[in-house]
Parts: C-alpha cells; sequence; structure tokens
C-alpha cells in the first residue's frame, strides 16, 4: 500500500509540474486546450508576461483573453507547437477592445488560415511562417502603413526562398525581400517599405491567392512580369494606397520624381481568381499595359476596373510631379500627412459632400477658406469620395483612402 502512495504521489507531481506554466516571469511555456489559458497563469505572469509560447490548442475563451488582457503587452506568440491549422475570425467590433501592440507571431506548423481581422487586432507585425504559407482572411482595419508589417521564413522552413532585391533610384541604397516557391515561379508575399519602386521578378508565374491582400501599399511603381500567368483568389482585396496610384500632388525628395502605375508587362491579360481586385488599389490607379494589348485589358474582367488603361510606351508623357485623377481636375491640390489630407483650392469654394462608394451622403457643409485640413480617422474604407462645390459653378472630386 505504501508503495501505491508513493507511485500515485509521483504521478500527480509529475502531471501537476507538466500542466505547470514555465516561467522566467517575462517568458512564458503553457500547455493549452484542456483548461482555459487564463487559469493557468498567475497573477504575477499575466502582468509580467512579455514572451508567451503555447503548446497544445487554444479555446475560443483564450483568444478573447489573449485579446482583452494580454496582446497589448505581448512581444512574441510563438505558437509553433501549437496544435492550430485556423487563427479565428474577430468580428470587427472587437479588434480595438484593449490597446494594440505590435507583435511576433510564430505561426503554427500546420497552420492552412489566418481569419477575418485576426491580424487588425495588432498595430504592427512581423510574422515568422514556420511550415505552409497560409492564406490570409479580409481585414477591414489595418495598421497605417506596410512597412509595419514583415512576413518572414523561420530559419529552418525550407520549403520556400526569401530574394531580397534593391529598390532602384533610392538614397540611401534600400532592399526589400519577397517569398517565392522553390522553383521561383510562385510569389507569395512581398514586403513592402516605403516609397520607390517594386519589381515582381522575371519568371514569376503566379501571384499567390492573398498574396499583397489588406496591405496599404506606399510604392510609387509595382511592375507585374511578362511571365504573369494568373493571379489567385483576393490577391489584392483591400489593398489600398495612402494616395491613389495615379494621384499624386508632389514628388518624394527621395525619388527625385514620381510616375507612379502599375504596370503590367504581360501581352495577354494574366487569369484572375476570386474577388483579386475587390475593393482595391486598382479601382483608383492608372494601369500600364504595352499599347497594342490596351483593348485586350480594357475588355477583361477584373483588369476594367482600373480608373484607365494607359501605354507603357507613352508613361513619359504625363507630368511627373501632377497626375490628376481625371483631365480637367486642376482646381484641388491635395498633400498628404500621415494623420490628414491637406486640400488647396484654386477657385473660391462653396461647400464640400462626402459619399461613400455606395454614394451614400456621408458629411456636407460649408467652406470659408482656401484651404482644409481632413483627418483621416473621419474617412471610411475602402475610400471617401470628396466633391469640392466652387462659386464659379464647378464640382471637382477627389477620392480620399483612410
Amino acid at each position: 500500500m505504501k508503495t501505491l502512495l508513493i507511485i500515485w504521489t509521483c504521478l500527480c507531481t509529475g502531471l501537476c509540474m507538466a500542466q505547470a506554466p514555465k516561467s522566467d516571469g517575462t517568458h512564458v511555456t503553457v500547455h493549452a486546450g484542456e483548461n482555459a489559458l487564463e487559469t493557468l497563469l498567475t497573477e504575477e505572469q499575466k502582468q509580467s508576461v512579455t514572451h508567451l509560447t503555447v503548446t497544445g490548442t487554444l479555446l475560443d475563451a483564450d483568444y478573447t483573453f489573449l485579446r482583452d488582457r494580454l496582446y497589448g503587452q505581448l512581444d512574441t506568440l510563438n505558437l509553433r507547437a501549437a496544435n492550430i491549422d485556423t487563427l479565428p475570425d474577430i468580428r470587427t467590433e472587437d479588434i480595438w477592445v484593449s490597446s494594440p501592440n505590435k507583435i511576433h507571431l510564430i505561426l503554427p506548423l500546420n497552420i492552412e488560415h489566418i481569419g477575418v481581422n485576426f491580424l487588425s487586432q495588432f498595430s504592427g507585425y512581423n510574422i515568422e511562417v514556420t511550415g505552409n504559407f497560409p492564406t490570409f482572411g479580409a481585414s477591414f482595419s489595418t495598421p497605417p502603413y506596410s512597412y509595419g508589417i514583415k512576413v518572414l521564413l523561420s530559419e529552418d522552413n525550407f520549403s520556400y526562398k526569401t530574394k531580397i532585391s534593391k529598390t532602384p533610384d533610392r538614397v540611401p541604397e534600400t532592399y526589400y525581400s519577397s517569398i517565392y516557391s522553390l522553383d521561383e515561379e510562385t510569389l507569395y508575399y512581398m514586403n513592402i517599405d516605403d516609397g520607390g519602386e517594386y519589381t515582381i521578378k522575371e519568371g514569376t508565374k503566379v501571384i499567390h491567392g492573398t498574396a499583397f491582400r489588406n496591405l496599404i501599399l506606399t510604392m510609387s511603381k509595382l511592375i507585374l512580369p511578362a511571365s504573369l500567368d494568373s493571379i489567385g483568389d483576393y490577391a489584392f482585396e483591400h489593398t489600398l494606397c495612402l494616395m491613389p496610384v495615379g494621384y499624386v500632388n508632389k514628388p518624394y525628395p527621395t525619388l527625385g520624381h514620381w510616375e507612379p502605375g502599375i504596370i503590367c508587362e504581360a501581352i495577354e491579360p494574366p487569369k484572375l481568381g476570386k474577388d483579386v481586385f475587390k475593393e482595391s488599389v486598382l479601382m483608383f490607379s492608372y494601369l500600364y499595359v504595352h499599347e497594342a494589348c490596351i483593348e485586350r485589358y480594357k475588355q477583361a474582367d477584373g483588369w476594367n476596373s482600373a480608373i484607365e488603361v494607359r501605354a507603357i510606351e507613352k508613361m513619359g508623357d504625363y507630368p511627373h510631379s501632377v497626375l490628376p485623377l481625371k483631365k480637367g481636375e486642376e482646381n484641388i491640390s491635395v498633400t498628404t500627412t500621415p494623420d490628414s489630407y491637406e486640400l488647396t483650392f484654386g477657385q473660391k469654394p462653396l461647400y464640400m459632400e462626402m459619399y461613400n462608394t455606395n454614394g451614400v451622403l456621408l458629411t456636407k457643409h460649408p467652406i470659408e477658406s482656401s484651404s482644409l485640413s481632413i483627418d483621416r480617422n473621419r474617412l471610411v474604407t475602402p475610400c471617401t469620395i470628396v466633391c469640392v462645390h466652387f462659386t464659379n459653378g464647378t464640382t471637382e472630386t477627389v477620392k480620399l483612402i483612410p
């Protein structure tokens, strides 16, 4: 009996040790799934943890606890060994429940999909892909700049390769990274920094579904190669620009001049999956293709959502510093800041109306000066249409992106 009691005591002690979180205060490891994550951490750990490693799985309540209590303080959430194939959808109204934080998110080895709005819980993030490259759900609230977002491969992930490219005409020299398949025929993700020209390399045949999904781009040119054959589902959905590509008030000093555009070198319009350009930057941009192919792109579903299809061969014929959204719009000058748009008027303004993309009137008020500032927080996604009525009877429109 005494021997059995000793064995039973050892088993219970071992079980408790296995379930107890390992911790040095800031670095905590827990095995989740059977008990709520909130009960696995001590009150001291809830206050001090900055690096949380989770094995096992996570309950629905655990994601709420993370959002409400821990995301605001975590530097790293390590799910590499967790038994999770899908990170859940998050309701839009729950996104900013807690103070968001930039986080290093290490994905599970068997991840397949990151749910709607999941990444919107963070003010910025680095994602470390340890296994297969996941798909991304839609996001209705994104960090303000794409250079706050990085998607990287773990050191032992040999299923893909990272290509480093130099950004042309930048001083000092800058570089950006892209994740490709091993045969370099599929682009999975491009890490966009600030401004400049970004090129999907020649030889790429496929842009992976969701490759640019939800990003806010700060580039002046995105060049799609002649080899491109297809673009996957949702690849550019909700992909926006700080200013619509093709509508720029003044050049960036680091670029020397500004000649923005989405350029597709392919002779035949690449095949598109589902909702590739839904509510995306292409709807507010010029598309440049070879002159002989213009009519093909104008007739191709998806590609014809661009404001205008223009010839690559004639790009130099357009002004470098000012590219109006429509010809004749010369009475509204727009300057972008991180928090607002500054509008200056060439004619005396009378009043302004703001609409969403469904044509619903949001606000209407008089303008009593030759300039005004519009807070970006007042704008709605995917863009707000601003109509300015002038005393000379004319009306001009600009599209502003949050």
